[in-house]
């Protein structure tokens, strides 16, 4: 039997529906360990002009001094705070599958109302698992790429969110982020350093060190490490494994530490995890510094992910085309309330 376009779009939109729900809380691939972690902590974005603003305080505004007797106390003015503001942008993905590809599958489509025709119970098995493959590419492609994105500076494109490339940039003293010029505003850079020497023993770990304690003098201990392959490669050799024996047991050491994404290596307690985005924007044009040679230490506190949920939609279809269209709609904005918070390290 034929199944009428009405309830065919309407089938698309709750199997697109079944396969999201949830989506922005728990149900991530830990393949895509940033965007995992930002939706750990995302906010919903509301109704707003073109930009989410954080405001955040630029100095103190200190008039401290010492005075004794009669001497007169100085007063001033203070300006101690700024707003810096991100653009949110919409991403969108969406496909089509044409009625005479749906009949080469034996699902027959007949304009008409809801419920106008039935299918027959092999027919909706039929259909159910064309659709289920169709809406899983979407809805990993969808992710893949806003995961990619979120970690690009977004010059790519117009309409391209700002991402971790630009608000912990490897060069920091340089260019404008949510509106405020770093070449002038140094509250405003987070700590980078590259081109480390890595072939001395102890150094790799002596810059990560440094870089640490910047984080913790501008804002607290970073609880989120993501670093590159030849990066974690590097730092691997520095770390020294110590094995106690002890006699009558059987003992067992294993080089390969950790386990998927979790490399089993840590800084500080916090474990540094592997990114495998990290590899296809080193594929990518445009890039100063390697990313698989980088290490982010990023403090989650002051960068926040903003969404509105994703929006499933089953557009009508044109008048001119016989085919069901299906498509999934975010708007969401990347942001930092300190930048010196931050820190990115890149070995040579």
């Amino acid at each position: 039997m034929p199944i009428s376009n009405t309830d065919l779009q309407e089938l698309a939109k709750v199997s697109l529906d079944e396969y999201l729900r949830n989506l922005p809380v728990d149900q991530i691939a830990v393949e895509r360990p940033f965007l995992k972690k930002l939706m750990e902590g995302r906010k919903s974005l509301l109704g707003a002009k073109q930009n989410v603003v954080e405001n955040i305080r630029k100095e103190h505004g200190s008039n401290f001094s010492w005075a004794f007797g009669e001497e007169t106390v100085k007063f001033n003015k203070r300006n101690t705070t700024e707003q810096a503001s991100f653009p949110w942008r919409r991403a969108v993905d969406g496909l089509y599958i044409d009625y005479d590809r749906l009949f080469s599958n034996g699902i027959k489509v007949r304009e008409g109302g809801a419920r106008g025709f039935q299918l027959e119970y092999n027919e909706r098995v039929q259909l159910i698992n064309l659709l289920d493959e169709q809406l899983e590419v979407l809805r990993e492609g969808f992710l893949n790429k806003l995961d990619l994105e979120l970690h690009r500076d977004g010059s790519h494109g117009a309409d391209a969110v700002v991402g971790l490339d630009s608000l912990v940039s490897i060069a920091p003293d340089a260019g404008t982020v949510g509106g405020i010029d770093r070449a002038k505003a140094s509250y405003w850079r987070n700590y980078a350093i590259k081109d480390i020497a890595s072939t001395s023993p102890g150094n790799l770990v002596g810059e990560m060190e440094t870089a640490w304690r910047q984080c913790i003098k501008h804002g607290g201990s970073p609880d989120f490490i993501i670093a590159g392959g030849k990066f974690i490669d590097t730092y691997r050799k520095q770390v020294t494994v110590t094995h106690i024996a002890g006699s009558g047991e059987t003992k067992y050491i294993d080089a390969g530490v950790g386990a998927g994404v979790n490399t089993g290596l840590a800084f500080k307690g916090v474990e540094i995890i592997w990114d495998p985005q990290f590899d296809e924007l080193d594929a990518m044009a445009n890039r100063t510094v390697e990313w698989s040679k980088r290490c982010y230490f990023l403090n989650t506190r002051f960068m926040k992910l903003r969404d509105d949920d994703l929006d499933i939609v089953a557009p009508i279809r044109p008048h001119d085309t016989l085919a069901m269209y299906a498509m999934v709609n975010l708007r969401c904005a990347l942001s930092i309330s300190r930048a010196n918070a931050h820190a990115v390290l890149a070995i040579q």
